[in-house]
């Protein structure tokens, strides 16, 4: 059964170690977490000696021979596949990646990380195949995808104030829509407005001198200004997207795209599609 972080942290702390793990999602920041996690739990944090890598295009022969030798200096190695193309690999190369994946061995854990591979594990036949093989053997795969807004707010309010600062859930939402859903820009954002803060309360104007508005932000609230028909702010949010090299056709589409999905729901909701449908189009 696939895990998410939650149970493989718990499972982790109470020293199970499995013999196959399958890490998929798509946040790569987490991902990268979760597999440093099992590496800690397997074999410690600066082990270099037995943590081996293999990328994309390597040698089965070489990960098989790798995989059955015995560490000499700790009871367990850990031997790690990186972003091996499933998608694009011969039915041969499948058939071997799955034999290898359905093993135990004796003193080597075994870790396949897909970060840069784009698939939905949901719907590649292949990516559940080898999953299927790792949890036969008492493995398991590791589903890590971006965490909803409230779990980042979460984060960020807890993260504020480990670092002395206080960080109401509302500002911490309003720094999520301006800024990213990704962690990692999220982490980054909120020492700068620690540091800013100086122990003191994080506020929203702090949010907009500070931190780095996204792309996609900065052409929301363009388009807002231009809908309140607030010219002189649609120009200058404008002149920033200029500056900041984004081209004229991007603006444009970021700008269209809501319309064109209010196009798509009153289309649907005509046709008498059930809003629970029309909710599941657009995910």
């Amino acid at each position: 059964m696939a895990q998410n972080e939650q149970t493989l942290k718990q499972s982790l702390e109470n020293g199970a170690i499995l013999p196959v793990y399958v890490i998929v999602g798509d946040d790569g920041f987490l991902k990268k977490q979760v597999m440093n996690r099992i590496i800690k739990a397997a074999i410690g944090e600066d082990d270099g000696f037995n943590l081996v890598q293999f990328e994309n295009g390597c040698d089965f022969k070489n990960l098989y021979d790798e995989l059955n030798s015995c560490s000499f200096t700790s009871d367990k190695k850990c031997v790690i596949l990186n972003d091996y193309d499933v998608e694009k690999c011969a039915k041969n190369e499948l058939e071997t990646l799955l034999e290898l994946v359905g093993t135990k061995y004796p003193s080597s854990v075994f870790i396949l990380y897909f970060d840069a591979v784009a698939f939905d594990p949901k719907k590649s036949s292949k990516i559940k195949e080898i999953m299927k093989a790792a949890e036969k053997i008492g493995g398991t795969s590791v589903i890590v995808n971006h965490r909803t807004k409230d779990e980042l707010v979460r984060q960020l309010v807890a993260n504020a104030k480990k670092q002395g600062c206080e960080m109401k859930p509302l500002v911490a939402g309003y720094l999520i829509d301006t800024c990213s859903t990704d962690i990692s820009t999220l982490l980054n954002e909120i020492t700068k407005l620690c540091l800013y803060a100086k122990q003191g309360e994080i506020t929203k104007e702090m949010v907009d001198l500070v931190a780095v508005k996204s792309v996609e932000a900065s052409i929301f609230n363009l388009s807002k200004r231009i809908v309140a028909g607030d010219t002189a702010g649609a120009m200058t949010l404008l002149d920033d997207l200029f500056f900041m090299r984004i081209a004229p056709e991007m603006i444009v589409f970021q700008i269209a795209t809501p319309f064109i999905d209010m196009y798509r729901v009153a289309s649907a909701k005509k046709q008498g599609l059930h809003p629970v449908s029309i909710a599941e189009d657009f995910k």
